[in-house]
């Protein structure tokens, strides 16, 4: 695994949950532009919200680790996690909400909000070559 130099920041993983929700913000608004008022299935609205969703928390984590001053991996993937518990959580807050609490869901997608968070960090560091 990774060695980290500095202590843990609980501030970049709160940044990172702001940076993975504005990622998806831009990312949904630019794509639904370009769709927006074609006639497409609903499935592949689907399909496609669900990419840009996977491509933010890679994304965000490549620019945290590109704007960090030092080494953070593990922080923008807790913070991929803590967003994916957000909206999840959400659900028991939604009186008619399509999206229904498990325990399953949130492990799953948590782990691979994680992984591509801590993978786009580390390209991110590597890019600007605070990793080898």
């Amino acid at each position: 695994m990774l060695q980290q130099n500095q202590p843990f920041s609980w501030g970049w993983v709160l940044a990172s949950v702001g940076i993975f929700v504005i990622t998806q913000l831009v990312l949904a608004y630019i794509v639904g532009q370009v769709l927006l008022g074609a006639r497409i299935p609903h499935g592949l609205q689907q399909m496609v919200q669900g990419f840009l969703m996977l491509l933010s928390y890679f994304v965000g984590g490549f620019l945290i680790g590109v704007v960090s001053p030092k080494i953070r991996i593990i922080e923008p993937a807790l913070g991929a996690f803590a967003s994916i518990f957000l909206v999840v959580i959400f659900s028991f807050l939604m009186p008619n909400s399509y999206v229904h609490f498990e325990w399953l869901r949130l492990l799953i997608g948590g782990v691979i909000a994680f992984a591509l968070a801590m993978y786009g960090a580390v390209l991110g560091e590597k890019l600007t070559k605070q990793l080898p």
